[in-house]
């Protein structure tokens, strides 16, 4: 809880997202989105966590609700913080303007794909990349890309900093 004045109480919203590395067949798997400048980015395939639910089942539960695909988790792979700085995406937004994304390194499972059941807000596809393209693309959050060949071959977690945005 934040005091702002005296007598003003708010309440901090703090995101957690659950987020998901799906390599395979020397691939990343991203969802392909587009802002509403229509700028083409990148995002990890994940969401935010639902009250009481394990980071574990948000993480596989987003997987197949954006991408079809049931996943198995490897490890824990890194951490991000996102603090969004602008007033009027705070006002607007208050509730996703703080995040903290929990990073799994995960593979796919035998199970046959399904049909994608919830695609994020700007989701237009799920598309596979090489480690090098995902490096060379806006993809979030930022500075993952280049983060990439360390993350994948470690094997502890990495901390990718706090982004203000």
């Amino acid at each position: 809880m934040i005091i702002l004045k005296k007598g003003w109480v708010s309440k901090m919203a703090i995101r957690n997202a659950a987020k998901a590395i799906i390599y395979h067949d020397e691939k990343i798997l991203l969802n392909q989105c587009r802002d509403n400048m229509n700028n083409v980015y990148y995002d990890l395939p994940g969401g935010g966590q639902k009250i009481y639910e394990s980071m574990e089942t948000a993480v596989c539960r987003e997987i197949m609700e954006e991408t079809g695909y049931t996943a198995k988790i490897i490890r824990f792979a890194a951490l991000a913080e996102e603090i969004y700085t602008d007033p009027e995406i705070q006002k607007k937004h208050p509730n996703y303007t703080h995040k903290i994304h929990h990073i799994f390194l995960v593979e796919l499972t035998d199970i046959p794909r399904q049909r994608p059941s919830e695609l994020d807000n700007e989701m237009e596809d799920s598309v596979w990349l090489s480690i090098e393209e995902a490096a060379q693309v806006d993809l979030r959050p930022a500075g993952l890309g280049k983060q990439l060949p360390e993350i994948l071959a470690n094997t502890y977690p990495i901390y990718l900093d706090t982004i203000f945005m």
